[in-house]
């Protein structure tokens, strides 16, 4: 597929008019418009429907818009790799995954890594989001929390607990695990329903048959860990524990709660055997970070 005539494309969609796009892309506009017009009969079905008001994208246009972009941002990668490879260099990798595991596992990790480490970018997204940074090409691998998809190369890293956090002169402070019956009946401040932490909570309680109401909801855990520095209430979240916070497992009837680590990439990487490496550096890594974790 003609990678000119996909920018092409691409450009009249985010200028909205052929005119516009033609001002970008440096081509006249009727050869402009001859060039969209090859590239739909090449695709076999129209992009734009035409009419006096201008141009509108048809379904099948919206659905191509971004294969188009995806292709044309692996294009610039690859022409970035071949580059650098050309120059007898291989360029650092960039891995994306949710801020939590960026400030608690993936920095501290590039500390321990080094002028010599080889991620040289992280990219936070939310964990629902993750692995399609992978697909699209924005990154070369993930860290995640939820099952990755079949089509891509994937590895356990480790686990880690689901955390009550409480002040250190609380009560159940000095616990080595706190039954989620007993939890629920404190003045919890839990993350937003939308979160992965708090479905984990609430699944938690409805399989052991309770319910809760929460303190304090928030989409913020450093306010979540302040509140409960404060006082507040406990606070259940997977970040480690701030403002000087004890933090103690949850158990459930099934074990504690945890959360799986994994590490997702495109097996046609073409530093496949290099983020493999690196993940396995990262979980060793993640076990240090966590020696108390279990996997009941």
């Amino acid at each position: 597929m003609d990678l000119r005539l996909l920018r092409y494309f691409v450009a009249v969609c985010e200028s909205g008019t052929l005119h516009g796009a033609a001002a970008v892309v440096h081509v006249a506009q009727p050869s402009l418009s001859r060039q969209i017009r090859r590239l739909e009969h090449d695709l076999g079905f129209e992009l734009f429907e035409r009419s006096a008001r201008g141009l509108a994208l048809t379904a099948a246009g919206r659905r191509f818009l971004p294969v188009a972009e995806d292709l044309l941002a692996r294009s610039s990668q690859a022409a970035s790799t071949a580059r650098s490879i050309a120059r007898g260099t291989v360029p650092d990798l960039t891995v994306v995954a949710a801020p939590t595991t960026v400030t608690d596992v993936i920095s501290p990790y590039i500390v321990r890594a080094g002028a010599t480490g080889i991620i040289g970018n992280a990219i936070e997204a939310m964990p629902e989001h993750v692995y399609a940074a992978v697909e699209r090409g924005d990154a070369d691998f993930a860290v995640g929390t939820r099952i990755p998809p079949a089509e891509l190369q994937s590895m356990v890293l480790g686990h880690a607990y689901l955390w009550a956090q409480m002040p250190t002169g609380h009560p159940l402070a000095t616990r080595t695990s706190i039954p989620i019956a007993e939890l629920t009946r404190q003045p919890l401040i839990v993350m937003s329903r939308a979160l992965g932490v708090r479905q984990m909570l609430d699944s938690a309680a409805a399989r052991a048959g309770l319910s809760f109401t929460a303190a304090v909801e928030t989409t913020s855990p450093s306010l979540a860990q302040a509140l409960a520095a404060a006082g507040r209430g406990i606070c259940v979240l997977s970040d480690d524990p701030r403002y000087d916070l004890a933090a103690v497992p949850i158990s459930a009837p099934g074990g504690d709660l945890i959360i799986t680590l994994f590490g997702v990439w495109d097996r046609m990487h073409y530093a496949s055997a290099r983020i493999a490496t690196c993940l396995e550096e990262l979980s060793a890594f993640s076990a240090e970070l966590y020696p108390q974790t279990t996997t009941a």
